[in-house]
């Protein structure tokens, strides 16, 4: 019972936020005239509920018991989704009410709706490229679980964190679709955790875990490229 309050909250807050972004993105992309402080006010009604799904999410189904895993800061599409929350409220809070600078005009090359959306689309084949191999091995991809076998096939023979490098690309392909360059540049901090609150705990699990083994492939195939 209480685990299905817990979902119907979250589904609420997250179907709040989605709508308020979707409205925020119709005016923002489109060519409809808004007052300064409605557009503020609509940013927060999008970002803040995000930031509230994120922080819930996390508390209720973050593992409590550390169990036989990798000890990773949260669930990476999380980290992932906090920073493009992030990045939006921060360029939003600039643009329309704080406004203490303007980005310079050279980053306005960054602003392509179509080269984000293809960026997007690289990402998302990545993804589903990544998740089709651990299936096809039955291993759960979520860093919270146990992991059995080291995955050295298909796309890991080319990279050991496709999935993570598919999220830096993800958040870049967005802040260009959407013209928010403050996502860009949180890519950055996307980067920072999963690196090193992901990614390097997730190589000190395994190789405590499979040794050798792991290690030899680590010298085969570089974390990111």
């Amino acid at each position: 019972m209480f685990n299905s309050i817990i979902k119907i909250m979250l589904y609420l807050i997250l179907s709040y936020s989605l709508i308020n972004y979707f409205n925020f993105f119709v005016w923002y992309l489109g060519d409809d005239q808004m007052i300064i402080e409605n557009a503020f006010r609509l940013s927060l009604h999008s970002s803040l509920p995000m930031f509230m799904f994120l922080f819930l999410t996390h508390i209720f189904y973050y593992p409590k018991v550390r169990k036989n895993h990798a000890l990773v800061i949260s669930f990476p599409p999380i980290i992932l989704l906090f920073f493009i929350n992030l990045g939006f409220i921060t360029s939003t809070s600039n643009l329309y009410y704080f406004q203490l600078y303007q980005i310079p005009k050279f980053f306005d090359v960054f602003r392509s709706f179509e080269l984000g959306l293809t960026l997007i689309i690289i990402s998302l084949a990545i993804l589903i490229i990544s998740l089709n191999t651990f299936k096809k091995v039955n291993e759960n991809p979520a860093p919270t679980s146990s992991t059995t076998i080291i995955i050295d096939q298909n796309i890991y023979k080319y990279t050991r964190n496709p999935m993570y490098l598919a999220m830096l690309i993800l958040q870049v392909g967005i802040g260009m679709m959407l013209s928010i360059i403050h996502i860009i540049f949180f890519t950055v901090f996307t980067y920072i955790v999963l690196k090193y609150y992901v990614i390097i705990p997730e190589e000190i699990y395994l190789e405590k875990n499979f040794k050798l083994k792991y290690l030899d492939y680590k010298k085969l195939v570089n974390r990111w490229f």
